[in-house]
């Protein structure tokens, strides 16, 4: 029994899924950790290991704190399930989230619990929250009323009101030195209103754009810092220089940059300033000689937002895309990339030594490169022009195929981690979309592609003698090998036969070195998705719309074994050198086959999805990445040994118990601590004669501590034992006195309703009135032998 239960387990090690869906985003001061919007909750990331930490929101947060509790009778009628988040902001010590409902809710940093809810009495949702330096005082702005209201949530007050300017308030920032104690507001009107918010009297008026700011940013945190910059998409910088005593501000600078700007920031101390252009430019102005100079272009991303660490010195671009591409903000060059939002994962694979790499094609013209060995830093390759498929890798060489019907080529940068080289593309390749490929084994000497259209073309991959790094492709020979599309092709081990499944129900063998076709596959109802050659056995896999796995005999191509699933089989791998299948499947169920006993030995249950993408480590066959439409990138492990293991230990305990538990019956001494010892170990037979030797004793006060001194779960397993012993009639009395103890104990328990878990009341009363009447029935026997006696 134990052998089975540990023949073959994985366990979900991490999981990356999106945090980030679009709109506010920060970054901890000590830049430890991001702080994202992804719809009804703020996730906080790790930024070295991009996994979500703990998550706030509504949904997220099933604890409330006793001020929750107490909220206030108006509130009881909001339904807050789906109350999706509008804005939110941290400080040191707490985040505050504004919801469409136009609650406001404070939570706990540190514990991630809900600490305040009050309403914000705007007009409309709240579009724009922001701490104040001392993290003390909110400022909140409405959606359809020209109000900011500052907040004391501390002594849950207003403290004031600020009216005096055209709303809503798009940008919200107090002057980083709190003895200022100025906010600065952006309007409706592309004006910056700056007021005391202690005074509440209104300062300046800093008009000079003619659209929307995006951005404004102080030169230094000290309290005579009076030089402020600002952008927007207008595309203008301006440099600003407010003057206390005049209660005015002056324009220092005007530069022009060409760009629609979406960020600023001041830099080196004060001396350089940093925008982003929304076309993906980092823009850099220097602050004596008002000289522009272009620090970094992405033609191929589009910037929404420039967050900036001041303590490590970095930069964090913000893409439309919802990735965050971190920079050193002294020499720019790359640090890590962020991945917020991935779409539908739609294939992957390993590449480079010892499977480090992972490539994955997301439904995006992008598709992302993994570093497994460095925290899953990403980075994003940049080359077709729609949707990539499918990706196929051998060694240090990747072919990425997709709906623009290119090929293309790429190679691992060795003087630079987690990066590709284009090597060659080629073009219309194939009438319709490709939809996968494949590289040959043990050194890429060509590759396979198939197509929507039927089609399928086999390419010959050659590396230059003039120029080792130089590769060039041609093509081989092409095929109408289906009469619908084809859906995967696969190469055998030795790179001798190629398989192609399609949608026309059936799979097919053909030679690699020409368009000869060996056989024909047929059986499924339904599409072929996938199919695989086994790396040790002259078989083949195939996974099928049909809800089955079939493997087929490459000697007659008759089918072999047949294994049955509950919905579509999108993909199957092999695994340990054959031995096992796994499955992913339309429900977003893994699920793990013994071959040799047509068993399955597991089921993993971590997607919700389909599962489109299934990527095995050849190198080691200790772990796997599963991936699908719920956009959840998985890794599993192997935790057979420690499966083994832990039930090893578990039966060398239980054994060590069952011997105490035998020691302390024979020797009858401590009898209450063998009765806990066979409740543990769920022995009712040794529970009933301990029981038994105190009701022979007479001994009521002994049984009445032996059931008093258990808790909650050791009372649940009691009863259960007298489930056990009720079925006899031999150990009813025993079985109803314990009863009598813990029923009696339960109706003076208003919280003792766990006592029926499982229905155990409902299952023990027709033994409990069965015992009843028989014994009514042998007293009634009695009082007619007493009677007939006392008549003698």
């Amino acid at each position: 029994m134990l052998a089975t239960v540990c023949e073959k387990s994985y366990a979900a090690e991490a999981r990356y899924s999106n945090f980030y869906a679009g709109g506010d985003i920060s970054w901890s001061s000590d830049g430890q950790y991001f702080y994202c919007l992804n719809g009804a909750s703020v996730h906080q990331v790790a930024v070295q290991t991009s996994q979500i930490l703990q998550s706030f929101g509504v949904a997220s947060n099933s604890s409330t704190s006793t001020a929750d509790s107490k909220k206030p009778v108006e509130l009881d009628n909001i339904d807050v399930e789906e109350d999706t988040i509008t804005c939110f902001a941290i400080s040191h010590e707490h985040l505050v989230t504004a919801h469409r409902s136009g609650l406001l809710r404070l939570w706990e940093i540190a514990t991630g619990k809900l600490v305040k809810l009050w309403k914000a009495q705007h007009k409309g949702p709240v579009i724009r929250v922001e701490f104040s330096p001392c993290g003390g005082i909110i400022c909140t702005s409405g959606g359809a009323d020209a109000t900011l209201r500052l907040w004391d949530y501390s002594n849950n007050s207003c403290v004031g009101a600020l009216k005096d300017f055209p709303g809503p308030a798009w940008l919200l920032v107090f002057h980083p030195n709190v003895l200022r104690r100025e906010i600065y507001a952006v309007c409706a009107d592309n004006t910056i209103y700056v007021w005391n918010y202690q005074t509440k009297k209104l300062l300046h008026k800093m008009r000079g754009h003619i659209s929307m700011v995006t951005g404004l940013s102080f030169k230094n945190t000290e309290a005579d810092c009076n030089e402020i910059v600002t952008v927007s998409r207008d595309k203008v910088v301006i440099v600003w220089e407010l003057e206390e005593q005049k209660l005015e501000s002056k324009q220092l600078k005007v530069l022009p940059l060409y760009e629609e700007l979406e960020g600023v920031i001041f830099a080196d101390e004060g001396r350089k300033i940093i925008a982003a252009s929304g076309s993906g430019k980092l823009l850099e102005v220097d602050g004596k000689t008002w000289r522009i100079r272009e620090l970094l272009s992405q033609t191929d991303f589009q910037i929404s937002r420039l967050l900036n660490c001041r303590e490590l010195k970095q930069l964090a671009l913000i893409t439309s895309e919802q990735n965050i591409l971190l920079y050193d903000a002294e020499n720019l060059s790359p640090i890590k990339q962020l991945v917020g939002n991935n779409d539908e994962i739609l294939d992957m694979c390993f590449m480079g030594d010892n499977d480090r790499y992972l490539a994955v094609a997301t439904n995006s013209k992008h598709f992302k490169l993994y570093d497994t060995e460095r925290d899953m830093n990403c980075q994003l390759i940049v080359g077709h022009t729609d949707t990539v498929m499918s990706l196929a890798a051998s060694q240090n060489l990747l072919i990425s195929v997709g709906k623009d019907c290119s090929v293309r080529l790429w190679r691992l940068r060795h003087d630079q981690d987690c990066s590709l080289e284009p090597l060659m593309q080629q073009a219309n390749c194939h009438t319709s979309t490709i939809g996968c490929v494949a590289m040959t084994h043990n050194g890429a000497t060509g590759f396979a592609s198939v197509s929507q259209d039927g089609s399928m073309k086999v390419w010959q991959l050659a590396r230059d003698k003039q120029d080792r790094n130089a590769y060039s492709f041609n093509l081989r020979y092409a095929a109408l090998s289906h009469d619908k599309e084809v859906n995967c092709v696969a190469y055998a081990p030795n790179n001798k036969l190629l398989a192609t499944a399609s949608q026309d129900k059936t799979a097919k063998i053909w030679l690699s070195d020409s368009n000869s076709l060996q056989g024909v596959l047929r059986g499924h109802t339904r599409g072929v998705w996938s199919v695989r050659f086994s790396p040790v056995d002259q078989i083949v896999l195939t996974s099928s719309s049909d809800c089955t796995l079939r493997l087929w005999s490459l000697s007659n191509f008759a089918c072999l074994k047949r294994f049955d699933q509950e919905c579509t089989v999108l993909r199957a791998e092999f695994l340990d050198h054959g031995k096992f299948i796994l499955s992913a499947a339309s429900d977003g169920l893994l699920k793990l086959w013994n071959i040799k006993t047509n068993t399955c030995l597991q089921s993993l249950d971590e997607h919700n999805d389909r599962i489109w993408a299934l990527a095995v480590s050849g190198r080691s066959n200790r772990f796997f990445y599963t991936g699908g439409a719920d956009s959840k990138l998985i890794r599993f492990g192997d935790v057979t040994q420690a499966t083994r293991n832990e039930a090893l230990d578990k039966r060398q305990a239980t054994l060590e118990q069952e011997q105490t538990l035998h020691s302390l019956l024979h020797a009858q001494k401590q009898l209450h601590k063998a009765f806990v010892l066979a409740l543990t170990l769920d022995k009712p037979k040794a529970s009933y004669d301990i029981i038994n030797h105190f009701v022979r004793d007479r001994d009521e006060d002994g049984l009445r501590q032996l059931v008093d001194q258990l808790n909650v779960d050791q009372r649940v397993a009691l009863l259960q034992h007298v489930k056990a012993w009720t079925t006899n009639s031999r150990h009813s009395q025993v079985g109803n006195l314990i009863l009598k103890h813990l029923i009696g104990d339960a109706l003076h328990d208003p919280k003792a309703g766990f006592y029926n878990n499982g229905n155990m009341v409902e299952v023990l009363t027709p033994y409990v009135q069965r015992h009843f009447k028989r014994l009514t029935e042998l007293n009634k026997e009695l009082a007619f032998l007493e009677f007939i006696v006392k008549c003698m």
